[in-house]
Formats: structure tokens, sequence, C-alpha cells
């Protein structure tokens, strides 16, 4: 979907627009020379957009993402902003969709969890569970000098306020 040199485009996880029209694509950007990039598309894959880059606070690796029953959206990541002082620990972002298309920070970021490794954490899974409640689950180095374990994190619809 797009060839260049200048950053390394991976880890690519999509969302759909709120009206289903486009397919929007957050991607790590691998070669560390850029914060992490956007393309979208509105012909179901067949043609996508130039690669842009997203906010400082959505800078990381592997984004899954759920529309939260508000319609705002959540994603988890692995924060690798050099702007925050979480970076290399597992983090939550929400906002707007078209915060994301459109390079806004959003409305919260919270840390979900304090990798001890500083890198190696977040290929998480993401589930709204019927009462509101996302579920997000990975693995990572949660305690100093042992081997990494899976943890899960809930948040309530008031944690995200």
């Amino acid at each position: 979907i797009w060839s260049g040199s200048d950053v390394n485009l991976c880890e690519a996880g999509a969302v759909r627009s709120p009206d289903g029209k486009r397919i929007t694509l957050m991607l790590r950007e691998n070669a560390r020379r850029k914060r992490s990039m956007v393309m979208s598309s509105s012909d179901e894959g067949a043609t996508w957009s130039e690669p842009k880059e997203m906010a400082w606070t959505l800078t990381g690796d592997r984004h899954v993402a759920q529309y939260l029953p508000d319609g705002r959206l959540l994603v988890t990541f692995r924060d690798m902003s050099d702007q925050s002082p979480w970076k290399g620990d597992w983090v939550a972002w929400v906002g707007r969709y078209a915060d994301l298309e459109s390079g806004r920070l959003g409305q919260l970021r919270l840390r979900l969890m304090d990798n001890q490794d500083s890198w190696d954490c977040a290929y998480a899974g993401l589930e709204l569970l019927p009462d509101g409640t996302s579920v997000t689950t990975t693995y990572g180095h949660w305690t100093k000098g042992a081997e990494p374990y899976i943890v899960s994190v809930r948040l309530s619809p008031s944690d995200l306020r």
C-alpha cells in the first residue's frame, strides 16, 4: 500500500470511520525518525492516502482500537514517544476518530502498566463488554527481574472521562 525509504512502516492497526466509509491504519514507524503514521482508504483498500504523522500522544507500536459506547475510540499500544514520560510502557489513548485523522492530541492518555524492560510489551487484545467496560490483555515485564507475564486491565466508562 506504500513504499518509501524515509520511514519504515509496519504493524498496522485498522479502524473504520464511524460512518463505515473509511478504513484508517495506525502504523508503527520502525526507523524511529518520525512519529507513528496514519493512512486512510475510502475504497475498501484499493488505494491509500500518503502516510502522515499522528499526534505524539499516539506515537507507539501495535495500535489496537475499539469504539466505546459513547462513540469515542480507545486505542491501546506500546508508548514510543520521545515526549512521553512513559516511553516503553503500555498506554491507552481516548479520543475521536477525527482526532486520529487530523493529528489532534485526543481527550485522554493513560498509562496502563509500567514496563520494567522498557521495550518488550504490548501486543494487546482489546474487548468491549456489554456493560461498556473495556478489557485489554497483553504480556510485559511488569515485575523488575522477573520473566514477562500476561495481565488484563479493565477500564470502566468512568475511568475514561
